[in-house]
């Protein structure tokens, strides 16, 4: 069975129309008030996310630095949380329909500093690619690091070891990087299993540079595919965003939808904090062959 015939079972049929899909989300009562963000004046941040502890360090100094390259990294966002808190729901549907398994490299874009969705993952895969500019990623490597450091003994303690060899953070600019050469200079030339966004696109801008991206991320599994003659599946794209402006989800949707076909997972398939009318929505996209 194909990638696409195991969505299609998962998801139900595709998204074909950016605006009713989008006038169907945004028609729902959102419980969020605020832009997401869940503490921007905190230097630090306690959570507990699928039974693990985390103390998030965070930036107040950079969220107001209003640098050019973007300060939305800087903190922790709802996003982030909700999806890895359905990540690591041992039910979680990614897992039980094989889109994810124990040998799955996925590459996160847009990681921000949390490190929780990377953490969470990396007891469940084979590696995880945290990505974000430059800037980010000496607090996202120190929230790595402090997240999986623990003062217990035995299997516990191995498993939060293994766990850490399975991070690795990377830089990477949508809007900057040679894609395939970066993939290529980090030993990801052939291209990964799953990549995954949470609410990384809340302006215009950011639309056409991400699923610019995503293409060409997908199509280094293509060519990988091709020229080894691999039967490793196609890569899959998993999209967590908070449901903000309809203007800009309806524009990423078109602009996706030139490239890639599109489910968006139901209901029954996500956690409480994903569902509809919280104010979230997850998609998954594949790449039109």
């Amino acid at each position: 069975m194909t990638l696409s015939e195991d969505i299609q079972i998962t998801c139900g049929d595709k998204v074909t129309d950016a605006y009713e899909e989008t006038f169907d989300l945004f028609s729902h009562d959102h419980t969020l008030s605020n832009l997401g963000m869940l503490d921007a004046k905190a230097h630090e941040i306690e959570l507990t996310v699928g039974g693990q502890d985390f103390l998030v360090a965070q930036s107040p100094g950079a969220l107001q630095s209003g640098r050019k390259e973007g300060t939305t990294g800087a903190a922790v966002w709802q996003s982030s949380v909700r999806a890895s808190e359905w990540l690591a729901y041992a039910e979680n549907v990614l897992f039980a329909s094989g889109l994810l398994t124990g040998d799955s490299l996925v590459l996160e874009l847009g990681s921000g500093i949390s490190a929780l969705v990377p953490c969470i993952l990396a007891r469940r895969v084979r590696q995880v690619v945290a990505t974000d500019q430059q800037h980010v990623l000496k607090l996202l490597q120190q929230n790595i690091d402090k997240s999986l450091q623990t003062h217990q003994t035995g299997t516990r303690k191995k498993a939060a070891e293994d766990s850490q060899h399975r991070i690795q953070a990377l830089a990477l600019d949508w809007e900057e990087d040679d894609i395939p050469k970066q993939l290529s200079a980090n030993d990801l030339g052939g291209g990964v299993d799953v990549v995954l966004a949470c609410d990384t696109l809340y302006n215009y801008a950011l639309i056409e540079p991400f699923v610019q991206t995503c293409v060409e991320i997908c199509r280094s599994r293509q060519a990988h595919r091709e020229q080894t003659a691999s039967d490793t599946r196609p890569t899959a794209c998993v999209i967590v965003q908070q449901l903000r402006q309809a203007e800009v989800f309806e524009q990423w949707l078109e602009t996706s939808l030139r490239h890639f076909d599109v489910w968006r997972i139901p209901n029954d398939s996500l956690s409480d904090g994903l569902r509809e009318g919280s104010g979230f929505a997850v998609h998954i996209c594949v790449l039109k062959m």
